[in-house]
């Protein structure tokens, strides 16, 4: 028995051990890929390369209380979390076209500092989305700032117990399965230096990471493209609604059919109501063109109260084909009719002989179809008096 517990004991141990780096941290599903990379850059060429999990998950986890404990420290708010009006002492320090940046100074790891978070007013919502929050220290010297990353870097691994240190040149990493925390040390325009520890929300992304101005400005403005076209749809379907009804009560006081069984409803390109019923019969059933053309137009026009005047256009296309098409109007309505008729039977087949088979060839083939005539009538609403459909909001220019 005791043999059989220390086997068993040693099968526990030795399966522990088998374990992969992320699932050990407490990652799942699809995070435990430990081959995934991702890199962030800290300069001008400066790739550095961690596991994808670092920076990112796609799976949820709870906020562990180390976590929690290390956003308390740093004197931030807890990224990716919304707000209904920037926290006390915040003041906006940058206005860009998509985002705004809010500091305030603060005193976090026994530095004086400032802290700050990245945010966009979501106009919809009424909130500020929030995403990257950081705290910053700044020194006269790189020398400083360095101090400033090396004593950061301590204070996180004797207090807040991350599950790894991701260590680059003037920059490390703090592995959560919940955050993302990265301190830097880099030099400012004025030629001081910083130290900045930045925490961010794996599972939240909030308004996302920042983007340079540029592509803030194409953000924006696709924005207010899709928000003005949502706007212009409600508007024409409001403008479609209230002329469809004007139509139909007038159609309905001169007793008009409208194209009748078979037909579909459509909404044209300029977003009128509009109406299409298509047909075909047996070309052989048909041996005046100008007849069948009156048989199909004289109801159409009873049906819709339009009068087709003279005779319709008649055009020769490149398939052979011979299109007769006419167009007509009313008070109500914008009404076309055109009809498809085939060319007319190849040689060898006028009789309904089949031709022949070029010699040698003894495969049996199938009966060509029979040649069609084609036909559409087509029924637009025209606008009513007093409406009329917005124009289409414009795409941004790029």
């Amino acid at each position: 028995m005791k043999k059989l517990m220390m086997a068993a004991a040693m099968a526990a141990l030795f399966a522990g051990c088998f374990k992969n780096e992320a699932e050990r941290f407490g990652y799942k599903g699809t995070d435990l890929a430990d081959d995934d990379k991702m890199f962030f850059t800290t300069g001008l060429g400066v790739t550095n390369w961690v596991p994808a999990r670092v920076l990112s998950v796609c799976e949820e986890y709870p906020m562990s209380p180390d976590e929690t404990a290390l956003i308390a420290a740093a004197g931030v708010i807890a990224p990716g979390e919304p707000l209904e009006k920037a926290p006390e002492g915040y003041e906006k320090s940058t206005e860009e076209p998509w985002f705004v940046m809010w500091t305030k100074k603060s005193s976090n790891f026994g530095r004086e500092g400032v802290n700050g978070f990245i945010s966009h007013w979501n106009e919809d919502k009424n909130v500020w989305e929030t995403s990257e929050t950081y705290f910053s220290s700044y020194y006269s010297d790189e020398a400083g700032a360095l101090k400033a990353l090396d004593e950061t870097r301590k204070a996180i691994a004797d207090k807040f117990s991350p599950k790894k240190f991701h260590d680059f040149d003037k920059c490390w990493v703090a592995e959560y399965v919940r955050l993302r925390v990265m301190c830097i040390v880099g030099q400012k325009p004025d030629g001081t230096w910083s130290c900045m520890l930045d925490i961010n929300d794996k599972c939240r992304t909030g308004c996302g990471q920042w983007e340079p101005v540029e592509a803030q400005a194409e953000r924006l403005a696709d924005y207010k493209y899709r928000k003005a076209m949502v706007a212009w749809r409600a508007e024409k379907a409001e403008v479609v609604k209230k002329n469809h009804e004007a139509v139909e009560k007038i159609r309905a006081e001169k007793g008009l059919a409208l194209l009748g069984e078979g037909s579909r409803e459509f909404d044209a390109d300029d977003g009128r109501k509009a109406y299409v019923l298509t047909g075909a019969c047996d070309a052989s059933s048909v041996t005046n063109k100008l007849e069948f053309w009156k048989a199909k137009v004289d109801p159409l026009a009873a049906a819709t109260g339009v009068a087709f005047e003279g005779e319709p256009t008649t055009e020769d296309d490149p398939s052979g084909y011979t299109i007769m098409g006419a167009s007509s109007s009313n008070d109500i309505y914008d009404v076309r009719l055109d009809i498809a008729f085939p060319p007319p039977a190849q040689v060898g087949e006028e009789d309904g002989k089949p031709a022949e088979k070029p010699e040698g060839e003894n495969v049996e083939e199938e009966q060509a179809p029979k040649p069609m005539v084609e036909w559409r009538e087509l029924c637009f609403e025209k606008m009513q008096p007093g409406l009329a459909i917005p124009p289409r909001p414009q795409p941004p220019q790029r």
